[in-house]
């Protein structure tokens, strides 16, 4: 979240990638969500883009969330390692 890691709210897979196993894991990589939640309920989400303060979230699918969300917290990051 932002520039820090925080617990999920739930056990479990983040994303499609992280829900393969094995060599199928391996051999057909996804894209992942970068650290965001991908799973969690659009509720959530919705709240972590506020704390984030994500423009235009409101209007936003659950995809465009995760994307949004993803995007920030690498600002972040890169805001606080510079």
């Amino acid at each position: 979240m932002g520039d820090h890691w925080e617990p999920k709210d739930h056990p479990g897979p983040s994303d499609a990638q992280a829900e393969q196993k094995g060599k199928a894991a391996r051999n057909r990589p996804r894209q992942t969500a970068g650290g965001v939640d991908a799973n969690a309920t659009k509720e959530h989400l919705l709240a972590q883009a506020k704390r984030l303060d994500v423009r235009g979230r409101s209007r936003m699918i659950k995809a465009e969330l995760v994307e949004a969300l993803h995007k920030a917290n690498e600002r972040a990051t890169a805001k606080a390692r510079s």
